[in-house]
């Protein structure tokens, strides 16, 4: 009988399809679970180089998974200001204003996660708030969609020429009164002064492996990585070429690199389990908390508005196709309803309809019967994100109630039959899963909208499975599966609704490795 590699045994193993637990011991070898069963049925697979852990009596779920990430985003956050607990510019100013007086000379000074609708102003922040902190030292403030940001006047400086293409474009806005920039910038114009900020080899490194570390906190196994470019694709590739990198990624590539993947050849599923060619991710809109998501009719706190289509019909439908063709994954950004539609429109018109390749609307936050119908029978994934039912409570004042009533409706979409994968768009929102498990079952969430437990459990295990691809080897419990497990600090008692909150990570198990411990695990 063949020795394990390692044995974990004292646990409750559960099934999120069966909400039920399985086994109360494993066994795994090369990075997959060999056998499940009692602890007993684990002795004759015990050899002196077996490594046993006792659990101890705590619950195990299949590894959670992230359907959509900005890794280098959210280790980059970490250096920055953090500002999402500001109450009103005046905190966003006096926050800057301490790190600008620490800072180097020329030094950028770069706030984030900031929202305007929790301001006691209720304005968004200008050039002259920031120009008050100083004019000299580059400062940046991200609102926390990513989806816009203010500079002050040293950054518009800096953006020269393209200043102007971006007014023309009405991505660089302006003073009703002055007719001058006012520092506010949206889509394209965030995108301009992202290009500027200084970013060397070693703080992308330092980045991506910041992201890692707080991922496997979180119970985390696998991150459905949106890179930004081809400076944290060299980070992840340089981890797992050293044998570094201790969390599986399935990378979706800006749709900017399209033309040197179809050079390479390179489709979906090609890698090995750490990492793994997701596809192409395309950015159709922006945010509602920006007012740039594109919708059907205008925004109803802002009737003069409908948001931003970042491309054209026929543009949409030409990338597509090269992508499909190609064999490689489509994320396409759609928020609002009017860039759903347009998605599901092209994605119609694919060789073959879109369900073969799985493409994926990342967020389809604001939806609708109609476009929730032709989504489940195109057999489109939606990669969601539950967090943003607390974030967004602004969300019925921006859409008023009959649209607000199909924002995030998790459950209508789930009766229909859409797979749902989700993830948490961090840094836009914490990379924390029981986060997102507890908004979707919780009372932020409008009631007839609410997840079971168990279903949303599934949508960051076996959903996010899916949606890359790997659900015949990873997202469930199972021999045969990567021992890809997350370890949590209850027992099957605590594991209630109301409970989740007080439920933390102690373990994350990647590929049958120990990744993470918050506390030591007995061994014997």
């Amino acid at each position: 009988m063949p020795q394990a590699d390692a044995i974990l045994i004292d646990g409750y193993f559960f099934s999120p399809e069966q909400g039920a637990c399985v086994a109360e011991a494993a066994a795994i070898s090369n990075g997959v679970i060999t056998s499940l069963g009692s602890a007993s049925d684990m002795k004759k697979l015990v050899g002196p180089e077996t490594r046993v852990i006792d659990l101890e009596g705590r619950v195990v779920l299949p590894g959670f998974s992230d359907s959509h990430v900005h890794g280098l985003g959210v280790g980059l956050s970490k250096l920055w200001v953090d500002l999402s607990s500001a109450s009103s510019i005046s905190e966003v100013v006096e926050a800057l204003r301490g790190r600008c007086s620490s800072s180097g000379p020329g030094e950028w000074v770069v706030g984030f996660g900031w929202d305007h609708e929790r301001f006691s102003e209720r304005r968004l922040p200008t050039r002259e708030d920031l120009d008050a902190i100083s004019r000299e030292k580059p400062i940046v403030i991200f609102r926390r969609c990513g989806h816009l940001c203010v500079v002050n006047s040293a950054v518009l400086e800096k953006l020269g020429d393209r200043l102007q293409d971006l007014i023309s474009n009405g991505r660089a806005l302006l003073d009703a009164s002055t007719k001058q920039p006012n520092g506010i910038l949206v889509e394209e114009g965030v995108d301009a002064v992202r290009e500027l900020l200084p970013l060397s080899e070693s703080s992308v490194l330092r980045a991506v492996r910041e992201a890692i570390e707080e991922a496997l906190r979180r119970g985390l196994t696998c991150l459905h990585w949106i890179a930004r470019g081809s400076e944290d694709l060299a980070a992840i590739m340089a981890l797992r070429a050293s044998g570094e990198l201790r969390i599986r990624i399935y990378l979706f590539f800006p749709v900017e690199m399209l033309p040197h993947l179809l050079a390479l050849g390179l489709r979906t599923g090609f890698g090995d389990p750490w990492v793994r060619v997701g596809g192409v991710k395309l950015l159709l809109d922006g945010s509602l908390g920006a007012r740039t998501a594109y919708l059907r009719e205008p925004y109803a706190d802002q009737p003069s508005e409908r948001g931003k289509l970042l491309y054209g019909e026929e543009e949409l439908r030409e990338l597509a196709l090269r992508a499909h063709g190609a064999g490689l994954q489509l994320a396409i950004h759609a928020v609002g309803d009017g860039a759903v539609e347009l998605a599901l429109k092209v994605l119609s018109e694919l060789p073959g309809g879109p369900g073969r390749m799985r493409h994926r609307i990342e967020h389809a936050s604001v939806l609708g019967p109609g476009l929730i119908k032709m989504m489940a029978g195109l057999g489109v994934v939606a990669s969601v994100q539950p967090r943003f039912v607390v974030s967004d409570f602004w969300v019925e004042e921006r859409l008023g109630p009959s649209r607000a009533r199909w924002a995030y409706p998790f459950r209508s979409m789930l009766k229909a039959g859409i797979p749902l994968a989700a993830g948490s768009d961090a840094p836009v929102e914490p990379m924390d899963p029981l986060e997102g498990i507890s908004a979707a079952i919780g009372e932020a969430q409008r009631p007839e909208e609410r997840l079971g437990l168990w279903e949303a459990i599934q949508i960051y295990t076996y959903g996010p499975a899916y949606a890359s691809f790997q659900e015949n080897v990873s997202g469930s419990l199972g021999v045969g599966k990567l021992a890809d497990l997350t370890v949590l600090s209850c027992g099957p008692e605590e594991l209630r609704p109301e409970a989740i909150g007080d439920i933390r990570v102690d373990a994350t198990f990647v590929c049958g490795q120990l990744a993470y411990a918050r506390t030591e695990l007995p061994e014997f």
